[in-house]
């Protein structure tokens, strides 16, 4: 009598990103549970808990506004407004792109034991930052329209442009989400990722218009004249540049300001609100989404490999 073999297939290789799509959806309460567990682990021993969400911002914005619109007299006088208006893509953006990279890292033990979408510690990251941008986002809200009230008046409502905030919301998740794939395969091989990616950031700060507007650019002095507008037209086809820009667009009405110096000129604070540059960030960083999502999808199957 011969006994039947049993033949356990793993999943085949190459699957459509439809398919692994699929897949990751059979898995979401999975999603979920690591999301939930990250927050809590995050905060478990922390005195104050979740308000670390909004207190380092909150420095940040306290230094740069001290050290732009004080020291350097420069920028409108509710500089922190804006600072604070820059901060809240960028800082989900940072946060995210380096928890990310290290995500299957830290739970590569587990994925070499239980199988489950390797993509899942990915989104679980990303996931527990958004939820922090969310709550960021409504301190802002009550900084924007509550304290600065106190100091500088009523600063009015936000323009139209605003309900176009969910649609720029979802382009920094998707460009968030593609560059994570990406750095978090290559970190797990070349662990030297984590360190260009941290210098990488510091570096990326002072090229987007966090402390400075995008129209610097057209009205700077030091930029020949006839390469001002190409270079601001270059410059905002960066989709996290374009994000960050947009925020203001729809977070403050446009005016012009003048700077404290008496020898700068008039800026505007920014220009109006182009959905032309919204397709083309929305493109892009679905282009860079379904991009990162395929290469992770073709590198994953080597994680285990790692010794």
């Amino acid at each position: 009598m011969t006994v039947p073999s049993i033949v356990i297939q793993p999943q085949a290789r190459g699957h459509s990103l439809v398919a692994e799509g699929r897949e990751l959806w059979r898995y979401r309460r999975l999603v979920r549970t690591l999301l939930e567990r990250d927050l809590r682990v995050r905060y478990k021993n922390s005195a104050l808990g979740i308000a670390w969400t909004v207190i380092n911002p909150l420095i940040q914005v306290l230094v740069l506004t001290i050290a732009v619109g004080y020291i350097l007299s420069s920028g409108p006088s509710n500089l922190s407004s804006y600072i604070f208006c820059a901060y809240l893509p960028w800082t989900f953006f940072q946060t995210s792109v380096l928890d990310a990279s290290t995500s299957v890292l830290v739970k590569l033990p587990l994925l070499k034991k239980v199988y489950f979408p390797r993509e899942i510690p990915v989104i679980a990251a990303i996931g527990q930052n958004f939820f922090q941008f969310l709550v960021t986002m409504l301190v802002f809200v009550l900084y924007r329209w509550g304290l600065v009230t106190l100091f500088y008046g009523w600063p009015g409502w936000p323009p139209v442009q605003i309900l176009w905030l969910p649609v720029v919301v979802l382009i920094l998740f998707l460009l968030t989400l593609g560059v994570s794939f990406f750095v978090c395969a290559w970190n797990v091989f070349y662990e030297d990722v984590k360190f260009l990616l941290t210098a990488a950031m510091s570096f990326l700060f002072y090229l987007l218009p966090i402390v400075y507007f995008a129209e610097n650019i057209v009205y700077s002095s030091r930029i020949p004249p006839s390469l001002r507008s190409p270079l601001y037209h270059l410059y905002l086809l960066n989709p996290l540049a374009w994000v960050i820009t947009a925020f203001k667009q729809m977070f403050f009405q446009v005016a012009a300001i003048a700077n404290r110096g008496a020898h700068q000129a008039n800026i505007p604070t920014s220009a109006p609100f182009d959905w032309r540059y919204m397709l083309i960030a929305l493109a892009t960083s679905s282009l860079i989404c379904v991009s990162g999502y395929g290469y992770f999808n073709r590198r994953k199957w080597k994680f285990s490999e790692r010794p």
